[in-house]
């Protein structure tokens, strides 16, 4: 599991322990890797263009997300961990069988 991952599930974990700025930084910290994972995702334009959305709105939402209440902030955590996470997976999967 990356550390990033990690570190996305320590916050959902204790999210009351973390200050708004922690969780916003948090937040911009998932957008930069969902960024960077769409730019590197490979060929499937459809995929790369669901997380770009997905960056957006989570950019656009970055400061609710960060004064959301506990349980919303750690579900929302939760499940970006995941996203992260089963991407991740997909792109060093799809990368074993690829030829340059």
């Amino acid at each position: 599991m990356s550390d990033f991952v990690k570190n996305l599930l320590s916050l959902s974990d204790a999210p009351a322990a973390a200050s708004s700025h922690e969780r916003r930084q948090a937040m911009n910290q998932l957008v930069k890797m969902l960024l960077v994972m769409a730019e590197t995702g490979g060929d499937d334009a459809r995929e790369q263009a669901l997380v770009i959305r997905l960056t957006e709105i989570i950019g656009d939402l970055t400061g609710k997300i960060a004064q959301a209440d506990d349980a919303t902030f750690s579900a929302i955590v939760k499940e970006a961990a995941m996203l992260v996470q089963s991407l991740q997976q997909r792109h060093a999967g799809g990368t074993a069988f690829r030829i340059h």
